[in-house]
């Protein structure tokens, strides 16, 4: 019975470990699309961002968040759906919008 026990925690371990494995891959893969979108597509290269990094939350489920060394206060929010990456949103890095903020790298 014991044996049953420690092969059963063993699998669950295992599984929990490939789980958060898989997720980080993913995430990863997430932001290096974004990040090859930026350098390609809209023509920045790496000095011109500052942080970049996937998070999965509630909604929508997968977004990038977006810094630039230049614009250090705003954060650029960005999707990958059915292989368009586009920004959908953007925020000050502190506190809320007010509508007054300019966001220098703001995409239509």
């Amino acid at each position: 019975m014991k044996k049953i026990k420690i092969i059963l925690l063993v699998i669950v371990l295992m599984a929990c470990a490939l789980g958060f494995a898989g997720l980080k891959i993913f995430k990863d893969k997430t932001t290096s699309k974004v990040e090859t979108y930026l350098l390609e597509k809209k023509g920045y290269n790496h000095n011109d961002i500052y942080k970049i990094y996937t998070q999965i939350g509630k909604a929508p489920l997968v977004s990038t968040t977006v810094i630039f060394n230049d614009d250090r206060s705003s954060r650029y929010f960005y999707r990958n759906e059915n292989g368009k990456i586009y920004q959908y949103s953007r925020a000050p890095v502190q506190g809320v919008d007010d509508g007054t903020k300019l966001y220098k790298h703001n995409e239509e």
